[in-house]
């Protein structure tokens, strides 16, 4: 994990959301995350977890969520969180159909496997600002 090629790091300030199934990847992300200063990062590895945690409030300053959950999406997550105006960063490493992709919110998309400087690069594209 290598995010010291670009000159300056994009900043997450307050809580980061991660759905994701895969808990090494989650766990890998949590760690990258809190590398731009992300002062919490919640993991969730189910939609329900997700959506439960949504309905309790929570109110991430980015939410990175993986397309596909083993068998389901996190389509109404992503639906829950953009109605919250939270940023979303979605994360895939299947190709997906572009008729899926359409019914999901907008938000920057990072394909599997990517790296410390491909979220950097998201996080700034998405308007997060460089320390």
């Amino acid at each position: 994990m290598s995010i010291m090629t670009l000159p300056s790091l994009p900043r997450i300030d307050g809580i980061a959301l991660i759905v994701e199934d895969a808990m090494i990847v989650a766990y890998d992300v949590a760690a990258m995350l809190g590398d731009f200063g992300a002062a919490e990062v919640v993991i969730c590895a189910t939609l329900d977890d997700a959506m439960r945690k949504i309905a309790e409030g929570l109110l991430p300053t980015l939410a990175l969520l993986d397309i596909d959950l083993g068998g389901e999406t996190s389509l109404a997550a992503a639906r829950a969180l953009a109605e919250r105006a939270v940023p979303i960063l979605y994360s895939t490493g299947y190709d997906h159909e572009p008729e899926l992709l359409g019914t999901f919110p907008s938000g920057a998309m990072l394909d599997k496997p990517y790296t410390g400087d491909d979220i950097a690069r998201a996080l700034v594209a998405m308007g997060f600002k460089a320390t």
